[in-house]
């Protein structure tokens, strides 16, 4: 008998998601004589009133030079069907109602942390479901590694490099903002591939007074200094720099006032720290000019990249381990990762425990992460 499996892909697109489609459908046909249906929008879609619509059909023949495309071909959405409100609504029921219609039996899906939530309430209502991990920000536990994690570090290392090598020939200081709302495994790994002096991550709050010392101090020794941010960096609002700041710059007193937009899920929209420190800097250092300090947000450009062999490779490999789980082995509930070199499958409530930068300050240090001393463990 032919089972009918949909495959989804929700959250931010990244590269190594069309790798795992395409091996998912190569796998579930030759070993398993599955039929597969692409659902666009993920959750979005399969709530939708006409979910008709938003299907894809897939055969082998489909998907051949599939895994080199960047982005998804089935779209996304950060669309959440449990929120308290939407469970009002019905949409969980109403999900369940066009799964039936669409004579779908089970699902294989990337998503990250937000998404692999709503693929654990889908299976504690009994619907086979099994998951592969994808973000750039590489904030999913129960796998040493993310689909796009390594694309994003290869290309914004080359970015932040041709930044740096910018602000050298100008004596400037440059700023290099990258995702990472609460980790900063991005940050860490692409200031530590281009050679940053300085790092931030979210996990380091950041006393700004002896920030803009240290940039001081590497821009005066150098006549340049290069830093990258996370995006998540935690300043407080009511450090006197910021204080000061507010009062002396109408663009830092507007950013601050703004208060950030919240997705589906809850979490802030976050994006434009670089340009609050640009101009925290460019007053503290007493500089003339803004243009003395660059800034660049990479944010989005990271998502859309052509995958390199590394995400190609991990998403077949997720796709195979992730079609036998819920094909052959008839299991659900679980996320497959990469552990060394292996590929396993953890549950649902592993994955979605914090995967966050947890190294000792010594080592983050050396380096070229900024820790503050009232934050520094001792």
């Amino acid at each position: 008998m032919t089972r009918k499996i949909a495959l989804i892909t929700g959250g931010g697109d990244c590269p190594g998601i069309n790798a795992f489609l395409a091996s998912t459908v190569r796998r579930g046909n030759s070993a398993y004589n599955a039929e597969f249906v692409g659902v666009k929008n993920a959750f979005g879609g399969l709530a939708a009133d006409d979910p008709e619509q938003y299907l894809l059909p897939l055969k082998t023949e489909d998907v051949i030079g599939l895994e080199n495309q960047s982005s998804t071909i089935l779209e996304s959405s950060r669309f959440n069907p449990f929120t308290d409100a939407n469970i009002a609504r019905g949409y969980p029921q109403k999900i369940l109602n066009n799964l039936d219609r669409l004579g779908v039996e089970g699902i294989l899906g990337t998503g990250g942390n937000d998404t692999i939530l709503c693929a654990q309430h889908l299976a504690n209502m009994d619907f086979p479901i099994v998951m592969a991990p994808k973000s750039i920000d590489n904030d999913v536990s129960g796998t040493d590694v993310m689909l796009g994690f390594r694309t994003a570090i290869y290309f914004g290392a080359q970015a932040a490099r041709s930044t740096a090598d910018s602000a050298r020939a100008h004596r400037r200081i440059s700023l290099v903002e990258v995702m990472g709302r609460h980790a900063g495994w991005l940050a860490l790994e692409i200031g530590v591939a281009s050679g940053a002096d300085l790092i931030t991550i979210p996990e380091r709050p950041v006393d700004l007074a002896e920030y803009c010392a240290e940039v001081k101090r590497i821009y005066r020794k150098y006549s340049c200094a290069n830093l990258v941010v996370a995006e998540g960096t935690s300043i407080s609002y009511n450090d006197p720099v910021i204080v000061r700041a507010k009062k002396e710059s109408e663009v830092v007193r507007s950013l601050l006032e703004e208060a950030p937009e919240l997705d589906a899920f809850g979490n802030p929209k976050l994006g434009g720290i670089s340009q609050i420190l640009r101009r925290i800097l460019k007053i503290e250092l007493g500089l003339e000019k803004i243009e003395e300090v660059r800034s660049t947000d990479l944010g989005f450009t990271l998502r859309g990249l052509t995958p390199l062999a590394d995400d190609i490779i991990l998403g077949i490999r997720f796709g195979i381990k992730a079609a036998d789980i819920l094909l052959g082995e008839e299991r659900s509930g679980v996320m497959v990762g990469i552990h060394g070199l292996e590929i396993k499958d953890v549950p649902f409530e592993q994955a979605l425990k914090p995967k966050i930068v947890n190294r000792p300050d010594k080592e983050l240090e050396a380096l070229g992460v900024f820790i503050s001393s009232a934050y520094r463990s001792s």
